[in-house]
């Protein structure tokens, strides 16, 4: 639950971001064509209007902008503060000497001091470039405006979608729940009553000596079901916990590989089945925790023996694409026994999903592929299943059916 809320997270985080930047880039690009079209167009249209055009050069809304602050200044100063009064002549003195530069020019020194003279006497003929100033800032905004809403209202869709894919994901995970406490009950069950009966019978006396050690041999098989159900299940549990974490040391993969060959070789033969190994002699370095990796590996060896049938070649290998570091490391887990059928082989990493008809079978617990998935997440690993026809790519011999692949 706690990754797939740091999940969730990072994808409203990388959604809000990816977001932002599409609109601020699109804003941008029509702020330019605006400020372009405003400058060439608009600007030009209201200062004629105005009839500022007699008195005035403007080239950009900045020089209106700053046009209309000095109008609306010196008005406003010689309103509050009379005594300072400002004359026409400074003022036009002031935006042709220190303005000129910032966007607009005087066309006719007499003609701008009179304009500016009416004005003074009468404040209401600046309101039309007031007005105008007013409008070109509005236009100049509005992209940012509309670029602010189309935000909004894409971030609001994409957290509901969120929200529903999260509702929908906390739904899934506890069907899933639901089916592996079944599930359990079920692989408990099942030896359990066997366990029950054969101890009561032989409480009862109704065995008879010589099958008794046969009762004891199937009890205690059948404990050692339930315990290694038990155990899979903790481990699963302590993987998936927020207080776990794996304990990364450098160490050579493929002396890593070739232990788990040697801890299997037993069960291989006794399967009456056959491996091949093919390990570089050179060492490669990874970061990696040995035990947990161990445990990935030798359950992949085990999987092969447990679900395919006797005589079958199982092929263990260990690739890298450079000489000199671990980049791009693979584990192959490969066999010649069946493939594995849809949609099983998509489900095939899910707790308690076995290749079984009946979940009675003793072949497995279903837990081993789940708990190798979690730790080969936990280290940055992808782990996936390989079949025909796309096996081939990997030229592990054409006698191979099915392959699991850790990609490092």
């Amino acid at each position: 639950m706690a990754n797939n809320h740091k999940s969730s997270e990072r994808q409203l985080k990388g959604f809000l971001l990816s977001r932002f930047f599409l609109i601020l880039a699109v804003v941008s690009i029509v702020e330019l064509i605006v400020v372009a079209l405003t400058n060439a167009y608009l600007i030009p249209s209201l200062v004629m209007i105005t009839n500022y055009d007699k008195v005035i050069l403007i080239d950009g809304a900045e020089g209106l902008f700053i046009v209309v602050f000095v109008l609306i200044a010196t008005w406003a100063g010689n309103k509050i503060l009379p005594f300072f009064r400002i004359s026409p002549v400074d003022v036009n003195s002031f935006l042709e000497k220190i303005l000129a530069r910032r966007g607009f020019a005087n066309l006719d020194t007499a003609e701008a001091t009179e304009t500016l003279r009416a004005i003074s006497q009468e404040p209401k003929a600046v309101i039309p470039i007031v007005l105008s100033g007013v409008l070109v800032a509005f236009v100049l905004i509005l992209p940012y405006v509309v670029g602010g809403v189309i935000f909004s209202l894409s971030v609001a869709r994409g957290i509901r979608r969120l929200q529903r894919e999260k509702e929908a994901a906390r739904i899934k995970d506890e069907k899933r729940r639901y089916l592996m406490i079944s599930n359990i009950v079920h692989d408990l069950k099942t030896p359990m009553t066997t366990v029950y009966g054969y101890a009561k019978a032989l409480n009862d006396g109704l065995v008879p000596l010589e099958k008794q050690a046969e009762y004891h041999e199937a009890i205690m098989a059948k404990t050692d079901r339930m315990n290694e159900v038990v155990a899979l299940l903790l481990d699963y549990v302590k993987l998936d916990s927020e207080g776990f974490a794996i304990k990364k040391v450098r160490l050579d993969i493929c002396e890593l590989v070739r232990s788990c060959c040697a801890f299997c070789f037993t069960d291989i033969e006794s399967a009456g089945d056959e491996i091949d190994v093919c390990i570089p002699e050179r060492s490669i370095y990874i970061n990696a925790d040995s035990m947990q990796l161990s445990r990935v590996i030798t359950n992949l060896i085990t999987n092969a023996i447990r679900h395919n049938p006797k005589g079958t070649k199982i092929k263990v290998s260990v690739t890298s694409d450079s000489l000199s570091t671990a980049d791009d490391v693979r584990i192959f887990v490969a066999d010649t026994g069946d493939e594995i059928p849809a949609p099983l082989n998509e489900q095939i990493f899910e707790p308690f999903v076995t290749g079984d008809e009946s979940r009675a079978s003793g072949s497995g617990t279903g837990l081993g592929l789940a708990l190798s998935t979690r730790i080969c997440d936990m280290h940055g690993f992808k782990l996936k299943l390989v079949q025909k026809p796309e096996i081939h790519r990997y030229r592990l011999g054409e006698e191979y059916q099915k392959v699991f692949v850790i990609a490092m």
